[in-house]
């Protein structure tokens, strides 16, 4: 995440919006999500737009995807 949004303090529970992410940065962060593990993340799933929330959203998906 740190090559994309050009920050090494991201705090994971706070909106990244609010901590200078900009919108480009952050739409590159979800297609590398959805490339490397091959989810689809709608971002208007999220609460906010941290990183904890996008974590949660992605870990979803994956139990949806591959239910045991």
């Amino acid at each position: 995440m740190r090559t994309v949004t050009e920050r090494d303090d991201v705090d994971p529970v706070v909106d990244m919006f609010d901590q200078g992410v900009t919108s480009l940065a952050f739409i590159r962060v979800v297609a590398q999500i959805n490339e490397n593990y091959g989810v689809t993340v709608d971002v208007e799933e999220l609460d906010e737009a941290s990183v904890d929330t996008l974590t949660a959203l992605v870990l979803r998906l994956l139990a949806d995807a591959n239910p045991q």
